[in-house]
């Protein structure tokens, strides 16, 4: 579980440290978010060559990289636990309510990224989901996604 959650958060842009309460002043020690805004953060952690724009070969890469994270007892497959054991994103989950809307949700696409209904994903699958979604963000199809396709993808899992 910790190589998952420590790969995941640093890849969205989270890192180890001390971050401040939402006064500015009080220290709180714990996961703060890496510098500039955390969905553009995101963006910069996927786009390796800095063009400012995600490749397909970018977000399989990226895909890849999550998919060993979450897989914690490298069996090459994904179980709804090891799935729904990363919490992918900032946030402190004070809002319960919202937490489990989320998790729901989680739930849901990993029961559509099991295509064979195993209780696994395995990593075929999660890179075939993987693609269906850089493709959907794709919005010109032009085999790159953009800062605005990226926003526009991300608010659509919310």
């Amino acid at each position: 579980m910790f190589k998952a959650s420590m790969i995941v958060l640093m890849t969205l842009g989270m890192l180890p440290g001390q971050a401040f309460a939402d006064n500015g002043f009080e220290p709180r020690w714990g996961w703060q978010q890496g510098p500039g805004p955390g969905m553009m953060q995101r963006l910069g952690s996927i786009d390796t060559n800095d063009d400012g724009m995600i490749s397909d070969d970018e977000a399989a890469a990226q895909v890849e990289l999550v998919f060993a994270a979450m897989d914690d007892d490298d069996d090459g497959d994904l179980t709804e636990d090891e799935y729904m054991s990363v919490r992918l994103g900032p946030g402190r989950g004070f809002n319960q309510a919202r937490q489990k809307v989320m998790q729901e949700r989680k739930k849901t696409r990993f029961a559509q990224m099991d295509h064979d209904k195993n209780g696994k994903v395995s990593k075929a699958e999660f890179m075939a989901a993987g693609k269906a979604r850089f493709e959907a963000a794709d919005t010109d199809k032009d085999g790159r996604v953009t800062p605005w396709e990226f926003r526009a993808q991300h608010r659509n899992l919310m």
